[in-house]
């Protein structure tokens, strides 16, 4: 079976932020072919702004599995890292978002593939154009790069690993 890249967003805003991406990497590594991962980035909060500050990062994996055997593996990781279900935009352990599954366009009860608020989203183009800057969104048909230009960049920043985390 041929190998698809598939790319993933990878979110924490809750307990030791960090140890949470770095955890679900290793993780991910167990049952996928990790290729690269970006930078970490320290953002804002989106949706709901009464929350600690998130770590985000991408990462590009190589995999046989379907995209729905990948959103099980990506809920699987998340129930072990202790997510917790809240409410929309909430805060959040880890949250494991697949943001493209090679080219394919996905739209069923249980997933949408691409994500469908990637292109608003700098927390997910700026890691993700560190990877992938010339990468096509299937639908748009514009590069990470373009859907970025233009885009308020405020709210996030490369992050030093300082600070801490509780």
């Amino acid at each position: 079976m041929a190998e698809s890249a598939v790319y993933l967003g990878l979110g924490s805003n809750l307990g030791d932020r960090n140890r949470s991406i770095r955890k679900a990497i290793e993780l991910l590594s167990d049952r996928v072919h990790m290729e690269q991962v970006s930078s970490i980035y320290e953002t804002d909060p989106v949706g709901y702004d009464h929350q600690p500050r998130f770590l985000n990062a991408v990462c590009r994996v190589r995999t046989s599995l379907e995209p729905n055997e990948v959103l099980t593996l990506v809920k699987e990781i998340e129930s072990t890292l202790g997510r917790e279900t809240t409410f929309r935009n909430g805060p959040r352990t880890i949250d494991i978002d697949i943001l493209f599954h090679d080219d394919k366009v996905i739209d069923t009860t249980q997933m949408t593939v691409p994500h469908p608020r990637l292109e608003e989203r700098p927390f997910v183009l700026v890691p993700l154009a560190e990877l992938a800057p010339d990468l096509v969104h299937p639908i748009s048909r514009k590069s990470i790069t373009e859907l970025m230009s233009g885009m308020t960049l405020n709210g996030i920043e490369r992050w030093n690993g300082e600070g801490k985390d509780v």
